[in-house]
């Protein structure tokens, strides 16, 4: 987890940071005596430095506004010395431009079911086909407008979220989606150009190894991929051939989710949909 160069706007907003976490937090709550010499509010930096094991002088300089660039490692000592909430531990490395490694058991619970606020909100978007993407861009969950648009789908319904298809897998392998897809090279491309922008956003060991993967199994990838290219996460228009509804266009957008870093909820809206299609024409009435 490197940490990038911090300018003096963020070094004082990270140094005012602690500084506040720290002053609100009593030495009962992280265990040491209560004492009645204390003449401030909260812990003395040198009790939360003991607590995260960084040195004393180290953090008088990050709360000073001091510190150039602060490690992921400290970060999260930091964050767990000062009994941070997932919230306040993202603010912080948000803060020291710092990756927040992602939690392994968010928002997929243990047995790899996804959390059911999101699989109300995948369901809820219906009519609209919409699916969702883990941090390695597994299929994890969709609607049953997503599974009417792309039956190849039911085949892993039921299955745990850990079983599910990858996204890129699914492009590359299965057989019917190039003749589905109408700009199926052209979106392959665009796929993994759009990955390799999430990768370097979410890194992990794990999207390494699918890059290995891919790379190895498919030149078509491993040629998109040498490219180096990126592309951003922006709605296009997306012509898919339907076997029994004929040919259907979308705009297609691909959200993030800011309460679960990396996942992506993606959504078909048919084109003409909405108040583009009640809106009267040119010279109409």
């Amino acid at each position: 987890m490197a940490a990038g160069s911090l300018g003096p706007v963020q070094r004082r907003e990270l140094g005012d940071f602690l500084r506040s976490r720290r002053e609100r937090l009593s030495a009962a709550e992280v265990g040491l005596p209560t004492t009645s010499s204390r003449r401030a509010p909260g812990l003395r930096r040198e009790e939360v430095a003991v607590l995260a094991g960084v040195g004393a002088s180290w953090l008088t300089r990050i709360e000073q506004g001091r510190a150039g660039s602060v490690s992921g490692e400290v970060l999260g000592a930091l964050a767990d010395a000062l009994r941070l909430s997932p919230a306040e531990r993202d603010h912080l490395f948000r803060l020291a431009g710092v990756h927040l490694p992602p939690d392994p058991g968010d928002p997929a619970a243990p047995d790899g079911v996804v959390d059911l606020r999101l699989r109300r909100l995948v369901d809820g978007l219906a009519p609209n086909p919409t699916y969702l993407l883990d941090p390695g861009w597994t299929v994890v969950w969709w609607n049953e407008p997503e599974a009417e648009l792309f039956p190849l789908l039911r085949r892993y319904e039921g299955l745990p979220a850990a079983e599910r298809p990858n996204l890129l897998r699914l492009f590359l392998e299965h057989p019917d989606l190039p003749a589905t897809i109408e700009d199926w090279d052209d979106e392959v491309r665009r796929l993994v150009h759009q990955f390799r922008a999430h990768a370097t956003a979410h890194p992990s060991s794990a999207v390494d190894e699918l890059v290995a993967e891919l790379s190895a199994d498919h030149p078509a990838f491993g040629a998109a991929w040498d490219e180096r290219d990126v592309e951003p996460l922006a709605p296009h228009m997306r012509s898919i051939r339907h076997p029994a509804g004929g040919r259907r266009t979308y705009d297609q957008h691909r959200l993030p989710l800011p309460d679960h870093p990396g996942w992506l909820l993606v959504v078909f809206v048919p084109v003409g949909a909405g108040r583009d299609a009640l809106a009267p024409t040119e010279g109409g009435h």
